[in-house]
C-alpha cells in the first residue's frame, strides 16, 4: 500500500524533479524512462518518499508493471537529446544505468548506479571525479560510454569510455580515426539506435559543422559524419531514424533531408521520388510498439495497478530472470 500511495502522489512532482545533466538539462524522464530496440520493457525511475527512488519495470505493450524495488539515493534516467531521447539500458536487458539530477555546472563529481535489468537490485555505484554525463551503454552492458565536459565549458567535451568489469575509465577518449585531431562541438539534438541496439547515432547542432555521431556501442569506435549544406537552424527542427542500413535525418515535415548508409557514413539526398515511396512504407526497426499511453499521469496510474496485482502475490525480488537477447555481430564497415 506505501508503494500505491508514493505512485500516487507522483501525478503532481514537477518535472524540474527529474533535471538531468546538461546539454538535456530539465529534460523530464519520468515518463518516457529507458529501453532498447528489442526491449519488451521500459524502466521508470520515479522521485519516492523522502531521499530515495521508486525503479519500476513495465511491460511496453498494456503499460503494466513487472516488477518495482525501491533504491536509496535521487535516480534519474539519464537524457541524451533536447528532444528527450533517453539512454541506459544494455540492448541485452541485462543492465540498466542510472545517474544522479544535475545539481550545477560543472558537477565536481558524477555518480552513477549500475542496476540488474531483471531483479533491479544495484549491482554497483560509480563515483567519477569530474563532470560526466552517460551517452550509451555497451550491449552487454559491460561499457559504459559518457561524456566527459571539461573546464566549465559544455562545448568543450570528449566521449570516454568506463570498462565495467575492471572498474576503471579507459585513458583515450574516443575519436574519429579519420579525423583524430578534430573536436566535437554542438549540442545534441536528437537521438537513434540501430535495430539491433548496436550503434547509437546522434545529430548534433550549434557547432563549426552539423553532424551525425556514430558510435558503436559494441566495438567502442565513433565517427562524425558531416551534414554538409545543413545549419544550425535546420538541424534544430529535425530528427534522426535508424533502419536496417541507414540512418534518415527527418526535416519538421518528417520527410528523409538527408541519408546516410550505415555500412560507409555515404551522405546522400533523397529523391523526391524516393522520398513519396518511402513515406508509405511500413517501418522496419524491429522495435515493439507502444500500446500504452505515455503521460506522466497515466504512467503512474498504469505502475499503481501492476504494483497492486504484484504485492498481492508476494513476489520475492530474486525470481525474475530476464529474458537473453543477444547483441547482434555484425560489422559494418567504414570508409
Amino acid at each position: 500500500m506505501r508503494l500505491l500511495l508514493t505512485l500516487a502522489a507522483l501525478a503532481a512532482v514537477p518535472a524540474t524533479a527529474a533535471a538531468a545533466g546538461f546539454p538535456a538539462a530539465n529534460a523530464d524522464t519520468t515518463a518516457t524512462g529507458a529501453t532498447a530496440p528489442d526491449s519488451p520493457y521500459r524502466y521508470v525511475a520515479l522521485p519516492g518518499a523522502g531521499n530515495t527512488t521508486q525503479l519500476v519495470k513495465i511491460l511496453r505493450t498494456d503499460g503494466t508493471a513487472q516488477r518495482h524495488r525501491i533504491l536509496p539515493g535521487a535516480l534519474i534516467v539519464a537524457p541524451v537529446t533536447q528532444d528527450g531521447a533517453t539512454t541506459g539500458l544494455s540492448a541485452d536487458g541485462s543492465t540498466l544505468v542510472l545517474g544522479q539530477p544535475r545539481r550545477r555546472f560543472p558537477e565536481w563529481v558524477s555518480r552513477f548506479v549500475i542496476v540488474s535489468g531483471a531483479t533491479l537490485a544495484p549491482q554497483r555505484r560509480l563515483a567519477l571525479r569530474g563532470d560526466f554525463a552517460l551517452d550509451g551503454v555497451s550491449p552487454d552492458g559491460q561499457r559504459l560510454y559518457l561524456t566527459r565536459y571539461a573546464s566549465g565549458d559544455p562545448l568543450n567535451y570528449a566521449v570516454r569510455v568506463y570498462d565495467v568489469a575492471h572498474r576503471r575509465l579507459l585513458a583515450r577518449p574516443l575519436v574519429d580515426p579519420r579525423n583524430p585531431g578534430e573536436k566535437m562541438t554542438g549540442f545534441p539534438i536528437s537521438r537513434a539506435l540501430s535495430p539491433d541496439g548496436r550503434w547509437a547515432y546522434t545529430l548534433y547542432g550549434g557547432g563549426e559543422e552539423q553532424f551525425v555521431h556514430a558510435l558503436d556501442l559494441t566495438g567502442g569506435r565513433a565517427y562524425c559524419v558531416d551534414l554538409d549544406g545543413l545549419s544550425f537552424d535546420d538541424v534544430s527542427a529535425m530528427h534522426l531514424r535508424a533502419r536496417t542500413g541507414r540512418i534518415d535525418v527527418l526535416g519538421a515535415a518528417g520527410d528523409p533531408v538527408r541519408r546516410i548508409d550505415a555500412a560507409t557514413f555515404a551522405v546522400t539526398k533523397p529523391r523526391a521520388q524516393d522520398v513519396q515511396q518511402r513515406a508509405a512504407a511500413p517501418a522496419d526497426d524491429g522495435a515493439p510498439s507502444d500500446g500504452f499511453p505515455w503521460g506522466l499521469a497515466a504512467a503512474v496510474a498504469a505502475v499503481g495497478a501492476g504494483a497492486l496485482v504484484l504485492l498481492r502475490r508476494r513476489y520475492a525480488a530474486d525470481t525474475d530472470s530476464a529474458a537473453s537477447r543477444s547483441a547482434s555481430s555484425s560489422n559494418p564497415t567504414v570508409p
